[in-house]
């Protein structure tokens, strides 16, 4: 049954065309396949939007020699070389003056065993007297298959994200997250846990390959998935003694605990009268995915037969995150889904036990946490919530508010806070171990501009 499900895949993907040689993500997918999949003229259409937007990211040649696993890693150590190149700077809309350097690192998988994964290192123009100080960023969503990795776009997925470190002067590693660009194993899309292994070899793995230009101490930054990834690396076990060199890190629109936030979100939606005002609906097939890579037996029992074909449809045509989550934009909540009591699905539950911070763990350095109050895919209760807990069990967190922001404008609204804060960590500037919580107060909430997330 397996080699026929597999032979019949394979045979789909013929019907898909790649519009370039080196194309790697949303590969054109043929009317016929559309519709087998449920997608129609409708869904087509969007299909047709959201692929080119995508493809504006990731649709340049994909660097398969590069992203292929490396002939070292059997073998290898967690945090150790595999692969380093410079990035030809012509091929790269990123600040006048900074050098990328693409990455391929052994990381730790969510069994502990060991993966490959990809990122880059960005440095700034200017050489200093000391090493440059080091910041990992961790990305918000890309996708969940290779062809979507931040190391592969022209802009290395910026989205006035990991820019502003560069330009203040930091140098910034990268991770894509394992998953991402090589594919040596499946994405685990907001497995936090994961994720933040990710995070903290790619930090070791940058020292290696450029000993004595990057500090020993560093600190880290995500947002939304990678807001995840930085609150749970707060909490790993690596990064509590001095040793680490880890000073702190900041989590913006941080993905906390996907059972309870998909359980709140459901209950909101059927109060409202347009659901696609909340873009955690686009999510929705992501994070199915997500689970099924951690747990290969999930069925998704809340998901309705139409959105698990839809979301076939995005394996097949290998879609980045625009793309997936449009193919959710032309259906009814009864659509989409044929049972929304989350207690049905207690794989969901074991995802969330497996990889959510603030669940009892402890922190020694200092986290803050930036939420817009207006996200429309990590609600802000639920970061109220996570922050509440983590505060019980004696972690020093800051909680910043920032009215009339959705879920990327947080980002970029929030930057000169967080920029403060890291540069508060590597001044050793003491930080009163103690939760806060406070809402930013805007200079003219009523003109300025606040972006909505949208397909």
């Amino acid at each position: 049954m397996l080699h026929h499900k597999g032979f019949i895949i394979a045979l789909l993907f013929a019907c898909t065309q790649a519009l370039d040689p080196g194309q790697a993500s949303n590969f054109e997918i043929s009317p016929q396949v559309a519709e087998e999949h449920g997608c129609y003229q409708n869904c087509q259409g969007i299909l047709t939007k959201t692929s080119a937007s995508d493809l504006e990211i990731f649709g340049t040649q994909f660097d398969f020699d590069f992203y292929d696993t490396a002939a070292n890693f059997s073998g290898s150590k967690p945090g150790d070389v595999l692969k380093l190149k410079p990035v030809d700077s012509s091929t790269l809309s990123v600040p006048p003056g900074v050098a990328v350097y693409k990455m391929q690192y052994t990381s730790v998988d969510l069994d502990g065993s060991l993966v490959p994964s990809t990122g880059f290192i960005a440095f700034p123009f200017a050489q200093t007297p000391k090493p440059f100080d080091l910041v990992a960023y961790a990305h918000g969503t890309s996708g969940v298959f290779r062809g979507c990795a931040p190391s592969t776009s022209p802009n290395l997925f910026d989205y006035q994200s990991w820019t502003p470190l560069v330009v203040a002067g930091y140098a910034v590693v990268a991770t894509d997250y394992a998953g991402l660009g090589n594919n040596y194993t499946a994405h685990k899309y907001i497995a936090s846990a994961a994720n933040a292994n990710d995070v903290y070899y790619s930090v070791r793995a940058a020292q290696t390959a450029f000993p004595g230009r990057l500090s020993r101490q560093w600190a880290s930054i995500g947002h939304s998935q990678g807001g995840g990834a930085a609150w749970k690396l707060s909490e790993h076990k690596l990064v509590q003694g001095a040793k680490s060199g880890y000073l702190g890190g900041v989590a913006v629109a941080p993905v906390t605990k996907l059972h309870d936030e998909l359980e709140a979100g459901l209950e909101k939606l059927k109060a409202v009268k347009n659901i696609h005002d909340y873009y955690i609906l686009g999510v929705i097939p992501s994070s199915a995915i997500a689970i099924k890579a951690v747990f290969p037996d999930y069925k998704a029992p809340l998901l309705s037969d139409k959105m698990k074909k839809r979301i076939d449809l995005a394996r097949i045509g290998q879609l980045c995150d625009v793309a997936t989550s449009g193919l959710t934009h032309d259906l009814s909540l009864d659509e989409m889904f044929k049972n929304t009591d989350t207690a049905a699905d207690s794989r969901m539950e074991e995802f969330q036990k497996l990889n959510s911070p603030a669940q009892g763990d402890s922190a020694s350095k200092p986290l803050l946490v930036i939420q817009g109050a207006e996200d429309t895919i990590v609600f802000q209760n639920a970061s109220i919530a996570a922050f509440d807990e983590s505060c019980k069990h004696g972690n020093h967190i800051r909680l910043s508010l920032y009215p009339g922001l959705d879920h990327t404008a947080s980002m970029t609204a929030a930057s000169p806070e967080w920029l403060e804060f890291i540069a508060d960590l590597f001044a050793d500037r003491h930080f009163p171990r103690r939760c806060s919580k406070m809402t930013i107060k805007p200079f003219d909430l009523e003109h300025a501009k606040a972006p909505l997330d949208s397909v």
